[in-house]
């Protein structure tokens, strides 16, 4: 695909100016190596090189906080039933458990935080082709999915904490594996 020579933005062949930093195109555009383009993406995914809007970002910053006021309706007493426990947990210097509406808000939050990653997955790749990006945007939202559930173990008392975050390790362990792994094989695929 073509790109500016100067910012190295892809460009489409009848551009005059480049859309990105306005550099005249009349010399004419070079077409970007595999190795730039990775670099590219990498730097829109950790905000170095050239300012883009991130509109994959401001869909996550609006998710959260959808998802933010949706917990709260779900438990509008939530601050209260939170200041409660960490009292109790102060004046009695042990670690006790969280009060099931506190539970119930960290399963519904999670859960919901890690389905609106899967959302950000597919608006990062249908807008900004960063697959590497959607795919470590899928693989985060399920390990929050996880981290739900498990939650939701721990509050039926099914699981003890330890379990919940033992578990929980390992599942984000074996997540950064398969990301490295697939990223590797498929290097190609993920440019």
């Amino acid at each position: 695909m073509p790109a500016c020579p100067k910012c190295g933005a892809d460009i489409r062949e009848d551009d005059q100016f480049c859309r990105s930093c306005g550099a005249s195109l009349a010399a004419g555009a070079s077409e970007r190596p595999a190795k730039e383009s990775y670099a590219r993406e990498r730097d829109m995914c950790f905000g170095a090189g050239e300012r883009r809007r991130d509109f994959a970002g401001l869909i996550s910053f609006g998710a959260f906080l959808i998802v933010v006021a949706i917990t709260f309706l779900a438990n509008p007493n939530m601050v209260s039933d939170f200041q409660l426990w960490i009292e109790r947990v102060t004046s009695e210097n042990i670690l006790l458990r969280p009060s099931q509406g506190l539970i119930t808000s960290a399963t519904v939050f999670f859960g919901l935080i890690g389905l609106s990653n899967f959302l950000v997955a597919g608006v990062r790749f249908k807008l900004d082709k960063a697959t590497r990006r959607a795919f470590a945007d899928i693989l985060s939202g399920m390990a929050l999915l996880l981290f739900s559930y498990l939650i939701y173990l721990y509050g039926s008392y099914a699981l003890a904490w330890q379990m919940v975050l033992t578990i929980q390790i390992v599942a984000i362990g074996l997540l950064v594996i398969l990301y490295g792994v697939v990223v590797h094989l498929f290097l190609k695929k993920f440019q």
